[in-house]
């Protein structure tokens, strides 16, 4: 028999029960791994004072900036070597790896051995092996400290119209000689054929390992202070030239490889070039020139006459050179002297030196970033000019 419903029966609704509301939760905040927080954090324009060093003396400027590593590991030195001696300067740059501690160490300690050990020598021999054994005791006092770790160094000194240039590793000294480029150091890579030769005749051995020739395979430069588990293959003696300061050279640039790897030594000189160009108006020209005697100074001249505040004639470390902010010169009122004038030019023309050391310094450390450098870098320009007689 056939049922048949009601109307009422076939449309009954369905009825859906009702559902507590959802409130929508916040999500947990990512947590982001230390090594990628320092390569978002890592402000590349110098916020943080451990990022970079920056200051300029007379005749030379330094820039100092921290790449990617955790730890800045580039460190440098700038010492005047005696009271009063204003044409006797050390300069120095130290590259560490495995930590940065070997690079303050020899900051801290190789210009003393070095000055040590210079006392009472004359000629050029003398004075080279005088440097190997400064380099050779700084290495050995380092080993006893009981650190792994190891730096390379360039160092420059200026003294008597002669400058001495040595290095270990691969930092570089290059020169400006007439606008040309000149190399005064070479790099000491486990890959160069002399070097390879005398550590495989010490018993080691130089293999190709994530895309350079190192030493048993682990460290890529061939000479250092520091690295004692490869000490008899990775020596601390330098390399040393002596040159005498001649009229065409201009400047001296000191750097890691957080530049020399990116940027040649020809643009290096280049770009240096560049800043003096650029930072050169016209009443600087014309200080220049009245310098130089090519313009007439008589009592009716106009030129402002200024006056070199009195300052500390030697200073241990110049790190703390001065602010940027203070002037060392102020405005006097005297009777016009041509011997006053021709003294204050020369202090205005130092001061200048020093402002375009320190901003080609910037410009070199710029240019190897915008290159993708991502090591750390120290560039010391030394202004050659302001140690000639």
């Amino acid at each position: 028999m056939e049922t048949r419903l009601s109307t009422a029966e076939t449309h009954t609704p369905f009825l859906v029960p009702k559902l507590p509301s959802l409130k929508r939760k916040r999500p947990p905040q990512i947590e982001i791994p230390n090594i990628l927080q320092e390569i978002q954090t890592d402000n590349l324009r110098f916020t943080h004072q451990n990022d970079a060093v920056c200051f300029g003396g007379n005749g030379f400027g330094v820039v100092s900036r921290k790449g990617k590593k955790k730890f800045m590991e580039d460190s440098h030195r700038v010492v005047p070597c005696s009271v009063g001696s204003s044409d006797k300067s050390f300069f120095g740059v130290y590259d560490g790896h495995g930590g940065g501690k070997a690079a303050d160490f020899v900051a801290e300690n190789l210009h003393k051995n070095v000055l040590e050990m210079l006392k009472d020598c004359k000629d050029k021999v003398e004075k080279e092996e005088a440097f190997k054994a400064a380099y050779l005791r700084t290495d050995c006092d380092f080993l006893e400290e009981g650190v792994v770790s190891g730096a390379c160094c360039v160092t420059a000194l200026i003294q008597n119209q002669e400058m001495i240039v040595s290095n270990l590793g691969d930092c570089r000294a290059v020169l400006c000689r007439g606008g040309v480029a000149e190399a005064l150091t070479t790099d000491h890579r486990a890959g160069r054929d002399d070097e390879r030769e005398r550590i495989e005749n010490q018993g080691g051995y130089v293999e190709f390992h994530r895309g350079a020739w190192r030493v048993h395979g682990i460290l890529a430069i061939s000479r250092s202070i520091g690295d004692g588990h490869l000490k008899k293959w990775v020596v601390a003696e330098p390399e040393t030239r002596i040159l005498e300061l001649e009229e065409d050279m201009e400047f001296l640039v000191l750097a890691s490889d957080g530049l020399w790897d990116v940027v040649s030594n020809q643009e290096a000189v280049d770009t240096v070039l560049s800043v003096q160009g650029q930072r050169k108006t016209p009443r600087e020209s014309e200080d220049e020139s009245l310098f130089k005697g090519l313009v007439n100074v008589s009592p009716s001249s106009k030129l402002r006459r200024v006056s070199l505040v009195k300052q500390p004639k030697c200073a241990k470390h110049l790190s703390h050179y001065h602010s940027e902010n203070e002037s060392p010169y102020h405005e006097v009122e005297s009777p016009p002297s041509k011997s006053r004038k021709i003294t204050a030019l020369k202090r205005v023309k130092m001061k200048s030196e020093s402002c375009w050391a320190k901003e080609a310094s910037k410009e070199l450390v710029n240019l190897a970033v915008s290159r993708g450098s991502m090591d750390d870098i120290t560039v010391v320009i030394v202004d050659i000019k302001h140690y000639k007689c």
